[in-house]
């Protein structure tokens, strides 16, 4: 699927009121089918006690990356969720911009695998994660229901 300028301006649009991301100051940098940039400016409050980035904020940063990087490959209507998430420390984070690069794996009917890697400021791998999705359709509620 082509991201094409309008589609584009829709996905910014969407992601411009995702609230939890615009809290921890993330920007996204780039979006095409299947891939996604997103970074952070490292500020104290996304720092640990120890002087380092926050494992939750990296987390959150790949978490959003990936979604985005599936965006990138949906339909406007199409709802997903994480339901696996796996992430390696790599090295600390101490200040800089942090980039996150997602890109899917597979992009199944139902599932979606994705990895994402982070680089600290210098360009150096920091955090690698392995996300797993599932897409939520109307069927899937449908059948819910039935269970009910």
């Amino acid at each position: 699927m082509e991201i094409t300028p309008e589609r584009e301006r829709i996905i910014r649009e969407k992601f411009e009121i995702n609230h939890f991301p615009q809290l921890l100051g993330i920007e996204l940098d780039s979006i095409e089918p299947g891939r996604a940039r997103l970074s952070v400016e490292v500020r104290k409050e996304l720092l640990q006690l120890q002087g380092v980035m926050h494992g939750g904020a990296i987390a959150s940063l790949i978490d959003t990356a990936v979604a985005f990087a599936i965006i990138g490959v949906s339909q406007p209507h199409d709802r997903f969720t994480t339901v696996e998430m796996k992430v390696n420390y790599l090295s600390a984070i101490r200040h800089g911009r942090v980039t996150a690069d997602a890109r899917l794996v597979r992009n199944g009917r139902r599932i979606i695998v994705a990895d994402c890697d982070v680089y600290d400021s210098e360009g150096r791998l920091a955090a690698k994660g392995l996300l797993t999705y599932i897409r939520l359709d109307n069927d899937t509620k449908q059948e819910s229901e039935k269970v009910e």
